[in-house]
């Protein structure tokens, strides 16, 4: 009787969460979205040799797409608000929001992409992760997901909270667990010039909102050029050793006295997993297994499997045999999971045509002008007319707004003539 009951309630949550996406992908579609949506696939790509002019529908893969869908959704900031769209969204709509709604959504603004280490699976159900990042450890429900992954994978991911289970917000991409430190050695590197950037108070979490994104791009730049040179100066390949182990149980206890190998989390009676910790003079970065009687040795170079090597069978001797060495091909461990996000329109849901566009974008900057907001400290638009200062502000905005619909006319995407506004609030 108590399972029907939790049952029920989670199905209730379950029904909540679609409605909560749906609401919130009608709302992305709004006009003064979808004008912004060309400028931000540009930031998040962050391709200099792209600009947000040559950017169009045709060029975006649904996978790709699907990616920056949700970076646009919950971090980025809009440019005439300076909000994210889902703090946007809250803030408008969240009188219209039921209770479990509400409830979800608080926790869905602090919701981070981030990158975990996978400690647990039952596949097509379920997986333990734990942040590389924060440490922080997450349960999360995802049937799909989790029969594509393995103890201890890296993946990277949106965790967010559906009552009493989390699931993942959309696409997630799994890597070796090589990667592990490819990661944290980008992340020390970026992270400090954030905070340099942003002030010192900046935490990871901030820093994964704001800066985030790059991790993915950088990741996939290394899968995608196997000749990609590590900060050792070595080419990158996910290079691996494999060798038959004489004696499983002394292996182990050899390997747990080496002080540069730490054993990871996700480890079971079946698989041993350790990772190389740079102390002391160790330079040695990667992951070593131990299956039944297997050991294998997998690091992303070939220069690092050498030393690998030559530490575990001095330190292993007569109760390891070498079987083989062997280089993988990177392309393949980009995959993905759940189910796409819609790709844009030409004009937003509800919309059928010009005139139909015109109207609502009339109407959006007939309230806008009563909004607070924060590129003017808080006031509103009628509110800044009251000083120089805030004029002059004001006027940046326009501009900005100007620039942003100029390109998005340019691109046969929906736009608003600025000079309305500026008419309206006599800033010529």
């Amino acid at each position: 009787m108590t399972d029907s009951v939790i049952d029920l309630k989670q199905y209730k949550y379950d029904e909540a969460e679609k409605e909560l996406r749906m609401k919130l992908t009608e709302y992305s579609e709004r006009p003064e979205f979808q004008s912004q949506i060309a400028e931000a696939f540009y930031i998040w790509k962050n391709d200099p040799d792209i600009s947000s002019e040559d950017i169009t529908e045709e060029q975006v893969d649904d996978l790709t797409f699907e990616k920056f869908f949700d970076w646009f959704l919950y971090d980025f900031k809009l440019f005439d608000t300076n909000e994210r769209l889902i703090e946007k969204y809250y803030r408008e709509e969240s009188g219209n929001l039921d209770k479990l709604e509400k409830g979800m959504i608080k926790d869905w603004l602090q919701s981070r992409y981030s990158y975990f280490e996978v400690e647990h699976v039952k596949p097509g159900e379920e997986c333990t992760l734990r942040d590389i990042i924060t440490k922080k450890q997450y349960h999360v429900q995802d049937k799909a997901s989790s029969k594509q992954i393995r103890t201890s994978d890296i993946i990277g991911a949106r965790p967010i909270k559906c009552g009493d289970n989390t699931y993942f917000s959309a696409v997630i991409s799994v890597y070796p667990a090589a990667f592990n430190s490819l990661i944290l050695d980008f992340f020390k590197a970026e992270f400090k010039e954030y905070r340099k950037s942003n002030g010192k108070e900046k935490t990871k979490n901030d820093y994964l909102q704001d800066w985030g994104y790059q991790i993915g791009h950088y990741l996939e730049d290394v899968a995608s050029h196997p000749k990609y040179v590590t900060p050792e100066g070595d080419e990158f390949v996910l290079a691996q050793a494999s060798y038959r182990l004489k004696n499983n149980e002394k292996a182990l206890t050899k390997l747990g006295k080496i002080k540069s190998l730490v054993e990871i989390g996700g480890s079971t009676d079946d698989l041993r997993i350790f990772s190389w910790d740079k102390r002391g003079k160790n330079t040695i970065t990667g992951t070593i297994e131990i299956e039944d009687d297997n050991l294998r040795i997998e690091c992303y170079s070939i220069d690092m499997l050498s030393k690998a090597k030559a530490k575990i069978e001095k330190e292993l001797g007569v109760l390891i045999g070498h079987i083989k060495d062997s280089k993988k091909e990177l392309g393949s461990f980009i995959q993905s999971g759940k189910e796409r996000s819609p790709a844009p329109k030409k004009y937003p849901l509800g919309i059928k045509n010009r005139k139909e566009l015109d109207s609502a974008l009339d109407q959006h900057y007939q309230n806008w002008i009563d909004q607070p907001l924060g590129m003017l400290g808080g006031q509103t638009p009628n509110e800044a007319l009251e000083t120089k200062e805030g004029r002059d502000k004001l006027s940046l905005v326009l501009s900005e707004l100007e620039n942003l619909f100029e390109q998005a006319k340019k691109r046969g995407e929906p736009y608003y003539d600025v000079s309305k506004l500026r008419k309206q609030l006599k800033i010529i």
